[in-house]
């Protein structure tokens, strides 16, 4: 799948070198799983399904993820370091500007990928007759980068934040890289930035919301 997977974290080949054949085995897993979910859903993916996808054991699976709730969420956490919008990585950032920079050109990039975009649709298309799949996905895609971002923002010395004014200011940052072009994808309509246009959504949101953040700081 979403939004899977930071190049250091990609799914390793069979027999790489210097890859411990646990992580080669869980990368297996991870790969499987994702298309699982994409083409079947989450209720109709089984455990079973995914042990025969990949080619290990189902013992294996179960040995590297305790259920499927975990394997999805590890499939979303996958994912997410993809585009280094894991919680580590947030944490790593530099100075305010170029940090919301960073992090919007990974989330424009992310949300122009056709297997994130597709994982959206699946979820949407699930959530009614199994609301488990969406919460899930909420937690482990969107929430996370959320927490992630109102951890580095409620750090910043140069424009004090509480922690309700950090969130609120991650949230408004995510919802405004958002734009029109991720609703049409998940419509299924023609939506693809070109690269003027993602620099134009990047450095206006960063513009945006680094106003926001100052004047939130200014009203403490």
């Amino acid at each position: 799948m979403g939004s899977s997977i930071c190049p250091k974290n990609t799914p390793s080949e069979p027999g790489r070198a210097g890859r411990p054949k646990s992580q080669e085995k869980r990368n297996q897993i991870l790969t499987a799983a994702s298309d699982l979910f994409l083409e079947h859903g989450f209720t109709n993916t089984s455990m079973d399904l995914v042990a025969a996808q990949s080619g290990v054991s189902k013992q294996t699976v179960y040995s590297h993820f305790k259920n499927k709730d975990k394997l999805y969420t590890a499939v979303i956490d996958w994912k997410c370091n993809e585009y280094q919008l894991d919680f580590g990585h947030t944490q790593d950032l530099g100075p305010l500007p170029d940090a919301l920079k960073q992090v919007a050109t990974q989330v424009v990039a992310l949300m122009h990928d056709e297997k994130v975009i597709a994982m959206y649709r699946v979820v949407i298309g699930e959530a009614r007759a199994n609301p488990h799949v969406a919460e899930l996905f909420y937690d482990a895609g969107p929430q996370q980068s959320v927490h992630a971002l109102t951890h580095y923002l409620a750090k910043q010395q140069t424009v004090p934040l509480t922690n309700e004014q950090a969130r609120e200011a991650a949230i408004d940052f995510f919802n405004l890289l958002k734009s029109e072009f991720h609703m049409r994808s998940i419509l299924e309509m023609p939506f693809a930035l070109n690269q003027k246009q993602r620099d134009h959504l990047i450095n206006s949101t960063v513009r945006k919301t680094l106003a926001l953040i100052h004047l939130a700081s200014e009203q403490q």
